[in-house]
């Protein structure tokens, strides 16, 4: 049994959730429905599309939770710099419980609200869904990674932008262009053992200085 550290390259990730992006957008405004116009592109509607990735993160530990894992456990964190809202869930869990939490926010926040928002031709839902779908684009490229694997358990490595599988398979032999294996070593459980004491919401100084800069701007684009 050996534990596999992944890191995730946002490079590629990003390219893949613009791509969803532009083609839900497309596909929107064939329909009749533009997500962009004088009612969505407002302060507000950007103050709600930062609400519903945080919701998004909440369904992850829903999912973590439904799943088996306790809900002390769940962690949640932004680290804006590095492009990522998240959920952590500090213990070891299984094959299904990780895809269980990676399809959640997807399918609820995502292809569940889209078909409302078309149907009721709501722009606003319609735009919240579509951020989240592409918002998703790790999830679904991690959903599809791990889904092939036979025998595999999930852990954090205590990054953000990391996550760790655990199997007896060669997961080398498993490669992806959206993260690559940068640990590799024999299995120790005292390896996933977590502190208890972590705060249980984490936001990087960055983040910080990122959004109130973001809201001047916006501010400022609105009264000049």
């Amino acid at each position: 049994m050996k534990s596999y550290t992944y890191k995730m390259k946002m490079l590629p990730v990003n390219i893949l959730a613009i791509t969803i992006f532009i083609i839900l957008i497309i596909v929107c405004n064939i329909t009749g429905i533009s997500p962009f116009n004088s009612e969505t592109y407002t302060l507000p509607v950007i103050g709600l599309i930062f609400i519903y990735f945080f919701l998004h993160e909440l369904m992850h530990g829903l999912g973590y939770v439904l799943g088996g894992a306790k809900k002390e456990n769940i962690k949640y964190g932004i680290a804006l710099e590095k492009g990522i809202f998240y959920a952590m869930c500090n213990q070891e869990i299984t094959k299904e419980n990780i895809l269980l939490s990676l399809q959640m926010p997807f399918t609820v926040l995502g292809v569940i609200t889209l078909i409302i928002g078309l149907i009721f031709k709501l722009p606003i839902l319609t735009l919240l869904s579509i951020c989240n779908i592409s918002g998703a684009s790790m999830d679904l490229v991690m959903f599809f990674y791990i889904l092939r694997m036979k025998n595999v358990k999930y852990s954090e490595s205590g990054n953000c932008d990391e996550f760790v599988l655990i199997s007896k398979e060669d997961l080398e032999k498993k490669k992806s262009i959206f993260f690559k294996i940068v640990n590799v070593k024999k299995y120790n459980e005292k390896d996933f053992i977590f502190d208890k004491n972590v705060k249980k919401i984490k936001i990087s100084k960055k983040s910080v200085i990122i959004t109130i800069i973001f809201f001047i701007i916006c501010l400022l684009s609105i009264f000049l």
